[in-house]
């Protein structure tokens, strides 16, 4: 899609105008009751709505805070949806 997150940098570009961070995935919640909830796979951890499962480097689920997201071969990080995590220079 044209996009490549620079996980070094912090950021996610599109040729050199398009410019916004790079979100942190973080650690899921172990199962809570919830309206609204995305459920991660194997069923044990789950994320708030509008946020994506990414598994972390420790091999448990974490959350990205945006919808649908890219998660990065790190373990650590997320871009946003059509993004591609550059992880070689991070």
């Amino acid at each position: 899609n044209g996009y490549t997150c620079d996980v070094a940098e912090g950021t996610c570009t599109k040729g050199d105008k398009t410019e916004i961070p790079v979100s942190k995935t973080i650690q899921a919640l172990k199962k809570i009751v919830q309206a609204k909830i995305v459920v991660c796979p194997g069923g044990q951890s789950e994320c708030p709505d509008g946020s994506t499962c990414c598994k972390l480097s420790s091999g448990q689920w974490g959350c990205c805070p945006l919808p649908q997201a890219v998660c990065c071969s790190d373990g650590e990080h997320c871009c946003p949806n059509g993004y591609t995590c550059d992880v070689a220079e991070g």
